[in-house]
């Protein structure tokens, strides 16, 4: 199988140089960089590999003939060094997204003070959607020659080209009008030409990895990933691909996805030995909706089988063909997470935004099913949406934790460049209270000719909109750190399930919860939790990156004092430093409901003891002490009635004798979790993006061993 895609893929690579060669090559004596820029020094922030940019290389060389291959630069240390090195190139692009554009625009900067020459291209979606605000952004970033609009590939090799037969000549080639290659002339002259047309096989783009262009990138830090399609048939406003220019889906040959994949596994096994994580990002926008994804789920399955890789699949996957994207998960036995995205369940507010959900029968369906597959389920929700209101997110919650989803993923409206959302008219229309933030993990200081640079990423966010007040978004908040310290994750599923039983909403005990008052020991963590979303925004944009400059700031941010991930981080705190104090408080409060609703019963009352103390022994120092042991003795079958997807009553999972158990982490859940934390960090910052990217239930000691108290004694 693997030799016949390579031989597939060779047939189609050649066809790509083949059409290029009978277009004319174009000649361009240049030396040309191209930069997928990463924070390092907290954590690397963005891991996966470049291969976006490495297509956009190896693309433009089947199109123009260079002296040297195009340089593909992930870390800012090593630009730094090239820099240093020697003279810089002719030409050099920057990759802009919202966790990258200003440490790249920091580097153009010292380029242009110390080699003026050199022409710097930035492209990606980091970009204002309307005319008035690209001029705008163009004019205000005066080190950006030339910015690349939608899709990459086919503009920059023409821009090359192009300054190639203009001797690189900026001001001649600003008055081409190129495709989807944006400028501001000297003289104020504006040229925003319309985008190029897509590519609509992608084969035609030789792999950065089968010609090696990313084998630098095999480092143990970075993650690889792949991309079999490109594009999105839905036209959500908060998202990019929203747009009608990504509403068509073009794919790469399976072929060249299977080759990719097996060159992939041959370099990534023998990382296993140094303790690098071993996992794929899969960029697809909806992944397993398509019948072709269901061959990529076998190549894959293949790899697991015969080289253990991936051991985790992190992908988007679809909302709609619900049965494909189960069959997907089958294929890959739990390697990868069930989106049941819906970002609202208020029609209001999805007919604002465009977005039309699956049915909550289906949602029902995907959560209870993605149990059979081995896969984690997730579902999302955004904060502060054009006429959400905090009665509607809470609405939401509710109807989301009663389709069985056992991880909410909760954030705050970002505006998003380039999507519809934040055109002018939208933000006006629902009056968008924009406060600014620094983006987690995007921060530092860094050495470019001699000059110390600092640069921070900084994204905006909606407070307050026409039908919700701050105090709701507090609120709102509030009750996401409730639900990510009592519910995702399955933390307490077994109290979930005992509510279930007792015919007593869910959400009760979250509203409960919420009102309760929080005892000393468990105050800390939601001070710090409000006191951190007030104090991260920030009005102006202007002054955030002042502060961020002054002396010593950014340092804070390294060292994790500012610039969190609020949600995540509080969640990893509640389960590391907070989990003696929230296991009683999960009591307290699951008891106060079960009263409340009439059910309270001191068979109940055993249940619920035995319930939060399983729980607690799963996951007491899973980041920390990894290796611990720990026992306890319980009357109640804990672990068959949480993982009963249907339990019928409590009496059925009563044991005729007590038992003892025995947790602990499997030697495998031990090596992934080192590996994670290795590459993530031993800290509270490391917590945070552990649970933010995997299934942190997997990690959860398991019951080994079982003893009966009668035969013990």
């Amino acid at each position: 199988m693997e030799e016949e895609a390579e031989d597939r893929l060779t047939g189609l690579e050649g066809e790509a140089r083949g059409m290029a060669d009978g277009a004319g090559r174009a000649k361009v004596d240049a030396r040309v960089w191209l930069c997928d820029l990463t924070y390092t020094q907290q954590a690397i922030s963005s891991d996966p590999m470049p291969n976006a940019i490495g297509g956009i290389a190896t693309f433009t060389e089947t199109l123009v003939e260079l002296p040297e291959p195009i340089r593909i630069i992930k870390y800012p240390e090593k630009l730094s060094a090239l820099l240093d090195e020697g003279p810089p190139p002719q030409a050099i692009g920057f990759s802009s997204y919202i966790w990258n554009f200003e440490l790249g625009y920091r580097f153009a900067q010292a380029i242009k003070r110390h080699a003026p020459g050199t022409v710097v291209v930035f492209g990606g979606p980091n970009y204002p959607v309307s005319p008035t605000e690209q001029k705008e952004f163009l004019a205000s970033h005066p080190a950006i020659d030339f910015y690349i609009v939608k899709e990459g590939e086919a503009a920059f090799a023409a821009l090359i080209a192009a300054l190639g037969r203009h001797g690189f000549d900026v001001a001649a080639v600003k008055a081409l009008d190129l495709p989807s290659v944006h400028s501001i002339a000297a003289d104020g002259t504006v040229r925003l030409p319309g985008p190029a047309e897509r590519i609509k096989d992608l084969t035609v783009i030789p792999s950065p990895y089968l010609t090696g262009r990313l084998d630098e990138f095999f480092d143990g830090r970075l993650m690889p990933i792949i991309q079999t399609n490109r594009g999105c048939p839905f036209t959500c406003t908060f998202c990019v691909e929203g747009t009608q220019y990504y509403n068509k889906i073009y794919r790469n040959a399976a072929a060249k996805t299977a080759a990719e994949v097996a060159y992939i596994a041959e370099r990534m096994v023998p990382l296993r030995e140094k303790g690098a994580r071993q996992d794929l990002f899969i960029a697809d926008s909806n992944f397993g909706m398509f019948k072709e994804d269901l061959e990529t789920c076998r190549v894959i399955a293949e790899s697991r089988q015969t080289r253990n890789w991936p051991q985790y699949i992190s992908v988007a996957t679809g909302k709609n063909q619900k049965e494909r994207v189960l069959e997907a998960a089958r294929l890959l036995e739990g390697a990868l997470r069930l989106a049941g995205s819906v970002q609202s369940m208020d029609e209001t507010v999805l007919k604002n935004i465009k977005r039309n959900n699956i049915s909550f029968d289906q949602m029902i369906e995907l959560a209870l099913k993605s149990q059979e597959t081995g896969a984690a389920a997730y579902t999302e929700l955004i904060l502060a949406l054009p006429g959400e209101t905090r009665e509607s997110h809470f609405r939401s919650i509710s109807q989301l934790i009663e389709a069985g989803f056992p991880k909410i993923n909760c954030y705050t409206l970002m505006l998003l460049p380039g999507s519809n959302m934040d055109e002018p008219e939208t933000r006006k229309t629902f009056a968008f209270n924009v406060k600014h933030r620094v983006f987690p993990r995007c921060f530092g200081h860094f050495k470019v000719f001699g000059e110390d640079v600092i640069a921070a990423e900084i994204e905006r966010v909606v407070v307050t909109t026409s039908t919700m007040s701050f105090d709701d978004y507090v609120a709102c908040r509030r009750m996401h750190l409730i639900l990510y310290s009592l519910y995702s994750d399955a933390i307490f599923s077994g109290l979930v399930k005992l509510l279930q039983i007792l015919e007593i909403p869910v959400f009760s005990w979250m509203e409960i919860a919420y009102a309760a008052e929080i005892p000393a020991d468990l105050q800390g963590l939601f001070d710090s939790f409000e006191r951190a979303i007030r104090e991260e925004l920030w009005d102006d944009p202007e002054s955030l990156r002042r502060f961020v400059r002054e002396p010593g700031v950014v340092e804070r941010f390294i060292g994790g004092e500012l610039g969190i991930n609020v949600q995540f981080t509080h969640k990893g705190l509640a389960m590391s430093q907070y989990l003696d104090a929230l296991a009683p408080f999960s009591r307290t409060t699951v008891l106060e409901c079960i009263r409340r609703a009439g059910k309270a019963t001191p068979e109940v009352e055993a249940a619920v003891d035995d319930i939060v103390r399983f729980h607690y022994m799963q996951i007491r120092g899973i980041f920390t002490e990894l290796d611990a042991v720990y026992e306890g003795e319980f009357t109640f079958d804990v672990s068959g009635f949480a993982a009963d997807p249907a339990p019928g009553t409590l009496e059925a999972y009563r044991l005729p004798f007590p038992v003892r158990l025995r947790f602990a982490m499997t030697s495998e859940q031990q090596w992934s979790m080192n590996s994670y934390l290795d590459t993530f960090g031993r800290g509270p910052l490391g917590y945070a993006r552990i649970v933010a990217k995997f299934p942190i239930q997997k990690f959860y000691r398991r019951p080994l061993a079982v003893e009966s108290v009668r035969e013990m004694q």
